[in-house]
């Protein structure tokens, strides 16, 4: 698992940076299919129940500064985007779920929040925070996107109005 997780990220990255050596464009792998529990441990989902939705993960912690300007502006940007399908799927990496349903009540943060084992955040390459990754409605990522900055969400907005064939489909990524 670890290996096709670090590999899935990798050919990720790579395919939103740029082309193949002949200048055909790589054929990005859909996502693995990630498990989530919610951050009071009542439910569980898949990221492959998304399928046919553009999905941004956001993984975020209460102690992480940059984390606390950037969830706000997901939240609104996901509220904003509802009936393009988006869906916002926020990752608290906490050691304890407690510290961060302190923080989404001291920030009056509402979304749903979930939780990941350790272990997969550490496959998945989670070392800074906050890390977005998002997907189109295939489950293919278009864009990952470490740390924080402001203009984030008006590339997450513009790429996901051009999987609707709104906007120029272009790389974002790399903006950031």
């Amino acid at each position: 698992m670890r290996r096709v997780l670090a590999l899935s990220l990798l050919v990720c990255l790579a395919a939103s940076i740029g082309v193949a050596e002949d200048d055909a464009p790589i054929e990005t792998p859909v996502f693995p299919n990630l498990k989530f529990t919610a951050i009071d441990g009542s439910s569980q989902l898949e990221l492959h129940s998304f399928l046919g939705k553009p999905v941004l993960m956001t993984f975020w912690a209460s102690w992480c500064g940059p984390c606390r300007m950037e969830l706000p502006e997901l939240e609104k940007l996901a509220v904003e985007l509802a009936d393009d399908g988006f869906t916002l799927i926020t990752i608290n990496t906490d050691r304890s779920p407690a510290a961060g349903v302190r923080f989404l009540q001291r920030y009056e943060i509402e979304v749903p929040v979930y939780r990941m084992d350790q272990k997969t955040l550490y496959e998945l390459g989670i070392k800074g925070l906050p890390t977005n990754v998002l997907l189109d409605r295939e489950g293919r990522p278009v864009g990952i996107y470490r740390g924080y900055a402001p203009e984030l969400p008006d590339v997450i907005r513009k790429s996901v109005k051009a999987m609707d064939g709104d906007a120029d489909q272009s790389d974002q990524s790399d903006s950031l």
